[in-house]
Parts: structure tokens; sequence; C-alpha cells
């Protein structure tokens, strides 16, 4: 039984989805003082009401049948977050805030006339739909009610399978194809939603392998949809989906496998296609033979009914994008580069022309920042050159791409300023933007060779370009200034909870308008799953833009994007993905560890739904670009001097106990969407495109907490992208989470080599007095032996922290000394350290790390970024090789150091014949001889010797390159003693080195 028995669940069957239909959102209570009953009726005449649905629906909301509803407003929830200064705000106000609720209603049979009657427990109101175009809002009820018309949707699936990444085409003769990729949980939703009140005595039911994904199709003919067919087998590893109508009516499924899953241990995704006629589906065809991953197909049929198809392809050490489609007889040609560049290329979008052009996009990182480019084929498949479309500085990346009525080539994309996922955190603002600092859309129409745009600017029919009521005492979304030329350290000034627009798609339908859909997030209302975003649409009419138009069901991760699809008889089909992180909202709890019984209550569901305008030619304007894209744009001076102290830490070897080792850079504690603090994080995606292109990484763990709150699905997606954007010998991120149990037990990062460990659940938290061993700490440490990985506190002096009550050196090796979203925890008076008056994350004295080292504790020091902050903070690691398990083996050995730059660290001391390096513990019988040898980025203004809690020897180089030696004048016989070192540039950039633990026993 569901435990929102309101909202309405089944399979569309018979049910049309063209002709007269229409949405409706009716959103309540946006006047409201506190809990306020909306209970309602509500009828149509002509036409029938198919469907209601919840928009912010709670566990006791329900939906009677096609006639009305009972539904109330709440307060609105609000997020815990670890600075207590906000946290005593947010108590303060939550009183006041109130969050709106509503129903979508999905209208049959209706005309512009039908008339629409609402009777609801705050009175009563009716409207024609003539009066309610798209793009507008209509008050009622002195504004405590609003009236939108919006897409018709309608479930495709049903089950609590999680069907997502779905796939659209339309054929000329209307037929339709849906295709998507559908996960099955390995462990019960509730199971995996549970607190514990004692650790298991075998931790082997956490690698239980999951059900794992199946790839499915459904296919409408004359409005009726087909019972779905199985294109795999089920119990894959399947990252994303494409669908494609070829001429002879044979529906193509298009998917990336790593078909070796589970029983290889490395993964390497490829792609497989499978034909489906007559309800028979085809042997599958494995399209790619290549040890690098293939991945992100995307497909179209051109005029003359061959099906072509793009993907994003890791060859050599980077990530290009290919292309192959049917030749005349039908067989596959070879696979072929779109793509031109040397730097990596992300994210293809393909379209058809009337005329048999066809037109594949993509971004690369090639220059230093995002810039898109596209390529068209001539009918006969003959490739013109690629050329840029969008290269300034700024971040220009993720494009979509469809052609006009008169072939002219439309690709919008989108946008951030210059410096995107530079130096950016708490305590720097200035030089770079955050990951989802700023996201707008950017739109160009190639006409021959001339680039255009359209006459009013694709701002205006998307979110954040009108005023409208929100609920009661939240903040109104104003309009915001075009965001093209905003720099780093601008993206602050913006409003709490600023609209931005992304990951777009274009297509163009019968009568020749445009239609643009963007992802938007959602503000201020907040979910046990995050964030809300949900898509919206906006149609260009020939001189002006309508919308937004939201599309229900659409509510969930912000890397979500809707098929799109134009169909023959008018208007749109869209396909997309909801899991129900609005209409399932569970106040308080939920959605993974600590939901109320009986657990979990989302899943992703595929929804197909309708948008359509009046018919009517129209007639599209286009203006010429004001600055059209560089013909040489080349890196800037900053990216080169980069890309060179890249290189050179790339290069670093050193020898250790006879073996060479290299240095890698990393970080295991970078957060994302799909974090329930993420909103400001980014998609997955962008956690990958960071590590790989912005700051060049090595390695790069996920900082997700729990890797969503303990469910099963973002778990999976975690763990399934850690594996597709691998580049073997190059980047090989391992498993990694973030584990948070507050004060005094403290968050710790977790980092696997192997795949398919699932988060640990908890145990009850203890009290800061009596300090004794914290039950749950132990059980992480058990739970870690059991499948070999370690762990690193974080943030230890802030109530995230620890007081140091537990300490496992076999497993937690390391310490997170210091993070970009907050401060240096290294010891008080250091540089970036907090004071009780300036603690970002509360004021925890005694989890500095010097007290931690005082004790005995043995820890070597990283650096990783946390929430938001890119690009100063790194995880420095001496390995063998650079494989995950090589990783795995140099934190153990504590081979480790932090630096907010590329900064090159070499710290030695020789006893009994062998070399020691920093992380070692060890016995000598001379003073402990030390060098160190450091690589800035800027000259070292200071560099300063701990040895046991004091500051003992500095010197002040004022030059880049440093070497010294110094012998502990006064080493106390039998005492170990440890000692590091930190180094502070003239620009302010730190480095960390890692301690070595120093017995002296001279010789009798």
């Amino acid at each position: 039984m569901s435990r929102f028995p309101g909202y309405t669940l089944f399979i569309l069957s018979a049910v049309s989805c063209l002709g007269a239909d229409v949405g409706v959102r009716i959103r309540f209570g946006l006047t409201d003082t506190g809990n306020t009953v909306w209970d309602g009726k509500v009828s149509v005449s002509p036409g029938a009401i198919e469907r209601i649905d919840g928009w912010r629906f709670q566990e006791s909301d329900r939906v009677l049948d096609h006639t009305g509803w009972t539904a109330s407003t709440r307060p609105l929830t609000v997020r815990r977050t670890n600075n207590p200064k906000k946290n005593a705000k947010k108590k303060a106000a939550a009183s006041s805030l109130m969050a709106d609720n509503g129903v979508f209603l999905v209208l049959t049979g209706v005309t512009e006339s039908s008339l629409v009657k609402v009777e609801t427990a705050q009175g009563n109101f009716q409207f024609r739909l003539a009066d309610l175009p798209y793009g507008s809002v209509v008050e009622q009820l002195k504004g405590a009610v609003d009236l939108e018309r919006v897409a018709a949707s309608r479930p495709l699936t049903a089950k609590r399978d999680d069907d997502d990444f779905p796939a659209l085409a339309v054929a000329a003769d209307g037929m339709a194809a849906v295709a998507w990729v559908s996960f099955t949980p390995g462990l019960d939703r509730a199971e995996r939603s549970r607190t514990w009140d004692k650790a298991p005595a075998d931790f082997s039911f956490l690698a239980q392998p999951p059900g794992g994904d199946r790839v499915w199709l459904r296919t409408q003919r004359n409005g009726a949809w087909s019972e779905p067919v199985a294109i795999t087998a089920g119990g894959g590893d399947v990252y994303k989906c494409a669908v494609a109508i070829d001429g002879a009516g044979r529906t193509w499924v298009f998917w990336s496998e790593n078909a070796g899953w589970p029983a290889k241990p490395l993964a390497n995704f490829e792609l497989f296609a499978a034909s489906v006629a007559g309800g028979k589906v085809s042997p599958p065809i494995k399209l790619t033979d290549d040890a690098g991953t293939d991945v992100s197909p995307v497909a179209t049929t051109d005029s003359r009914g061959r099906v072509w198809f793009a993907w994003q392809a890791a060859r050599g050490n980077g990530f290009r994008v290919l292309e192959r489609h049917q030749a005349a007889d039908g067989t596959w040609t070879a696979e072929r580069a779109v793509s031109t560049q040397a730097g990596n290329c992300w994210a293809p979008a393909i379209a058809p022309a009337a005329d048999g052009r066809i037109a594949i996009a993509w971004d690369t990182y090639d220059k230093g920042d995002y810039d898109v480019w596209v390529r068209e084929f001539a009918a006969d498949g003959t490739p013109d050159a690629a050329r840029p479309v969008a290269n300034t500085e700024d971040y220009e990346a993720r494009a979509t791409v469809t052609y006009d009525r008169q072939s002219r080539l439309w690709i919008a994309w989108e946008r951030s300023g210059p410096t995107w996922g530079k130096d950016w955190g708490a305590l720097e603002r200035d030089s770079g933007i955050g990951l989802y600092r700023d996201r707008q859309i950017g739109m160009r129409v190639l006409a021959g060779n001339e680039w255009m745009e359209p006459a009013a600017p694709v701002a205006t029919g998307l979110p954040g370009n009108r005023v409208r009521r929100g609920p009661r005492a939240l903040p109104v979304r104003r309009p915001e200034a075009d965001t093209s030329a905003r720099k780093a350290g601008e993206e602050a000034a913006t409003a709490p909870a600023p609209t931005y627009n992304n990951l777009a798609r274009l297509a163009c339908d019968r009568d020749g308008r445009i239609w643009l859909f963007a992802r938007s997030r959602e503000g201020t209302f907040f979910t046990p799953l995050g964030t809300v975003w949900v898509d919206y649409a906006a149609s260009y009419e020939g001189d002006h833009w309508t919308g937004p138009t939201i599309l229900p069901h659409s509510d969930n991760l912000l890397y979500n994007s809707p098929a799109v699809a134009t169909h023959p008889a008018g208007g749109f089909l869209v396909a997309h993905s909801s899991d129900h992180r609005q209409d399932r909202h569970v106040p308080r709890g939920g959605g993974g560890l600590g939901a109320p019984p009986p657990g979990d209550p989302f899943d992703n569901d595929i929804y197909v739904s309708r948008l359509e305008m009046a018919a009517a030619p129209v007639t599209l304007k286009l203006v010429a670009v004001k600055t059209p894209p560089a013909a040489n744009a080349a890196p800037s001076p900053a990216t080169r001097e980069e890309r060179a102290a890249i290189d050179r830490a790339r290069a670093q070897r050193i020898t250790y106990d006879g073996r060479p080792l290299r240095l890698l850079r990393g970080e295991f504690h970078r957060h994302t969407e799909i974090s329930g603090d993420g909103g400001n994080d980014g998609p997955v995606e962008d956690m990958w495109r960071y590590a790989l292109d912005v700051a060049a990484m090595d390695w790069l763990g996920n900082g997700d907490h729990d890797n969503g709150n303990g469910r099963e699905y973002p778990w999976w997606l975690i763990q399934k992208t850690t594996d597709a954007f691998r580049l073997p010998g190059r980047f090989d991120p391992p498993f990694t989470y973030e584990r948070s149990v507050a004060y005094p037990e403290g968050h710790r990062n977790v980092v696997f080599a192997q795949r398919g460990v699932r988060t640990l659940p908890r145990l009850p938290k203890m009290q800061p007095e009596p300090v004794v061993a914290a039950p749950d700490t132990l059980m992480l440490y058990d739970y870690l032996r059991r499948f070999d990985g370690v762990c690193a506190s974080h943030t230890s002096a802030t109530d995230m922290g620890t007081d140091w009550r537990n300490h496992a050196p076999d497993v937690e090796p390391m310490v997170e000394i210091y993070q970009g979203a907050r401060q240096n925890y290294e010891r008080p008076g250091a540089p970036r350290s907090p004071t009780a008056d300036d603690a970002i994350g509360g004021w925890r004295p005694l989890g500095f790390v010097n007290l931690a080292l005082k004790k005995g504790h043995v820890f070597s020091f990283q650096s990783s970024s946390d929430h938001g902050s890119t690009h100063i903070s790194y995880a420095m690691v001496y390995a063998e090789d650079t494989s995950r398990e090589a990783l795995l083996r140099a934190m153990r050995a504590r081979h480790t150091y932090g630096a907010t730059d590329n900064i090159i660290a070499d710290f030695r001391c020789q006893a009994g014949g062998k070399d020691h390096m920093l992380g070692d513990a060890f016995t000598t019988a001379q003073p402990p001889a030390l060098r160190l040898k450091l690589g800035g980025t800027a000259p070292f203004a200071k560099v300063t010797l701990v040895k046991d809690d004091e500051e003992i020897h500095a010197i002040t180089p004022n030059r880049a390159d440093v070497e010294l030696t110094w012998t502990d004048p006064a080493p106390t016989p039998g005492k170990t003693s440890y000692y590091y070192f930190r180094g502070e540039q003239s620009d302010g950039e730190l480095v960390w080195v890692s301690p070595m633990w120093i017995t002296y026993a001279p010789a009798r």
C-alpha cells in the first residue's frame, strides 16, 4: 500500500495523448498565515477531468477520484544548516513561513470555452480555458489562489523500481517510442531507510548486489500505448539510452552498458543496440569495442530514414565525441570522430534537417573553459568542418540543437561567467565561480554562414523573468539582470534563492515555433531528498517568448533532462521522470536514513506530457549576434600557467623503499545535487567535469551524505558514474561518501577501492559527556575493516567534528585538516583557523587536530572541498600507480598531504639505512635530520616546522622552490615526537606537509 493513497498511480493503456488535452495547475494557500484546510471539488464542461495529482502533497492529503481532493497548507520545512547562527534565525522564522499546496488537473475533450468550476473550503471560483493562455498566471480569491495552464502529463510507469533516463522518438506517421532505464534495488527500501539499535554481527549484506538495470520500451500508435517490452535481460549496469525509428518503421534502442558487471572488477561501458519490429526484439548488437568507456548515446533519423547516433567515448587519454549511422544497405558505418579537440569533449546532441543534413553539437574544455561546438554532415554523410558556436572565456556547455522549418540550425546551451570552478570558498569569493552559483541559457541560430539570435531575449520566457506571488513571508522571485557578463564574486550579490535555468532542450513544432525546455530550481521549498528542480517550457512566437510553462511531474534531481519530440499532428510529446520529491513530501526525516515507517516513499517514474499551441504558422524574427564566435580562441595566460603547474605535479616522482612513487592530486569531499543540502553544489556530472577538466585531478571521490541519505538509487547512480567517467591510467576515482554524525562523534568521509559497498546506517549518537568511545564510530571502524576501506574526519573543531574519543589508525589514517568551504583545523592561531568569534560551522575547540596529535593519534593530512568550494582544496597522495588500489594503499600508509594549490612537497628523514617519508613512524639512533623540498606555485613567504605542537623553527625563503634541512638539536631519548611543516606562499596559498613520528633511541 502506498503511503500516499491519494496519489493516482496507473499505467497508460489506451489513453490518448493527442487532441484536446489541457493541463492546469491550481496553487492555493498563497496568503495563508497558518495551517489551512483547502479541501476542494472541481468540474469542467464541456470536457472531462481525467486526472488529479498533488502539487506538494503530504501524507494526509488525498485525491478523490476525478472529482476533488482533501489537502491543507502547512509551515515550510526549514532545512537545518551546520551554521549555528543561521539555525537560530531559521528556527525563529519557521512559524511564519508557509508552503503553498495545490493540484494538477488533466482535462480531456475540452475547448477554449470550457468552464472549470472549483469549490474549496476557503471559497469558490471559476474560469474559462480561454482566459488561461500559456505563460499567464491568473489569481483568484484575492491572491490566495493562482492558476496557470501547464502540460497534460500522464504516468508511463508505476512499479516501485526507479525508472529514469527516458529517450523519445516520434515517426512521421505519429508513432511514438519511449525507452528508459529501470533500476531494481538489491535491498528493500524499508531496510535501507531504518536506523539500528545495535551493530550487526556481519556486514556482508551491505555488499549484496543490487537488482541492477534493465532497458524498457513502450510504443504508441493511434493514442494507444503498447505493453512494456524488455530490451535487455535485466540485472545490468546501464548508463543512459537513446531511441530512433528508421524509415522501415523499426524502432532502434541504444544503450551504454558495463557488460562485465559485476564479475569484472574494472568497468568498461560499451554501446549496444537492438531493433524492435512487430513486437519482437532483435539480438543485441555490440557497436563499440574499445578499452575506453563509451557513454551518453543520442540518436535521430535523417530525412532518408537512416538512423544516426553519437556518443561520448574515452579514446586515448580523454573523452571524444564519435558517431555511426546506417549505410544505404542498412549496415552500420565505422565509428568516426565528430569532435576535433584534444581536450575532453562532453554532452553530444543531435538533430536532423529536412534537407538531409545532420548536426551534432558538443562542448569541450580544450582551451581551459567550456565552449560549444557543432559539426554538420551533408545528406551523403560528408562532414563539414567543425565550427565554434560559443567560445568566449565564459562557461558555455551542454548544447542542444534543432533545425527550424527553413533548415536554420538553432543551438542553445547553459552559460555561466568566466573562471567557472576556479578558486571559490568561504574565504575566497573573487577568483572563481562555484559549480552552481550562476546558470542561464544562451542561444544562437546558424543561418547559412551567418550567426543570428532571436529578436527577443530567451530569458524573457523563462523562470526568473516575471514577478509572481509566492507563499506568505517568502521572498518574491523577481526578474534578474542578464548574467552573461557576471564575473567571479558577483554571484553572491543575487537574491537569497536566485533563479537558475539550465539543461536546455530545443525543438521546432509543426507550425515553425521554437520551443525551449529548461530546468529551474524551485527556490525555498525543501524536501527529504533535498532541493527541487523542475522543467519549464517557453515558445518563441516569432517576436516574443511565451512562458514559462511548468512541466508537471518533472520534480527530480538537477541533472534530469526531458526527451522532446515534435508530433506531426501538432505540438510535442515530452518524456520525463519524477522521483516524487514534491508530491510525496515527508515533512520530517524520510527519504532514506531515519524515514518514518514503513520507510522510503520515493522512487522514479516516467511520465509522458503533451504541449500544443493553437495551429498558426509562425515567422521567426532573428537579428545578428553582437559578438560572433572567435576564429582562433586560445587559452588564457592563467590557464597556461596552471597547466604548467599541473604538469609539474604530475611529473613528480620520488623513490621510497626501493619503489618509485608518483604524486596523485585529488579530493574526496565533493558534494552534488544528491546531498539533501546540495542545492548549490551542481549536478553529479559537473563533479566529474570539475575533476577531469577544471582541476585536472588524478582522482576524486564523491562526498554526498550517505550517497543520497542512504537510499539505494542515488548510491547506484554515484557508483555507476564513478566507473563511467574513469580514464584508465589517467583518472581512476574511488568509491566514497560522507557519513555525518554530529559532535562529539564526528563527520567522516569513507573511501573504498571496490564498487558495491553500501553506506552504513547509524547507531544512537552519544552525548559529549562522559568522554567514552562511541559505539557508532567503533561500528564504522569494523565496517571499514570488513570491506578494506578507510576514512577521514573533517571539520573536526566544529559541530560536525569530534573530541577525538575514538581512533583507529588502521582504518582512519588521515584527517581533513582544511576544507575550502570552511577553515583550517590544524591548531589555534594557524593561518585560516577559526576562533570563538569566527567559526564557520560551530566552535568546538576540543576538535583541533593538534589535540589529537598530542593524544598520540597518528594521522596524515589531506584537504578536500566540501559544499560549494572549488579549486582550493587538494588531497595529495604518493602512490605506486594511478589505480584505486594503489591510492588506498598509499592512504593507509599515510603518504598524503594537504594543499590549497598544486604545491609539491617531499619530506624525508633517513634512519637505519632507510629513507623515510611523510606519514612514516620509525625509530632512529641519531638526532632526527629532516629534509624538505617544496615546489610552490608562488614564492613561499614562510615555512614553519612544528614539533609536538610547538612552532620551533621558521624560515622566510621568498622563493617558490625551497630545500631545507634541519636536525633536531634536543631530541628526548625514548620519546616519540611528531614533526610536520606548514608552508605559506606570498599569495596566501598553503601546504600542510604531513608528520613523521620519530622515536629517538640513541645507541648505548
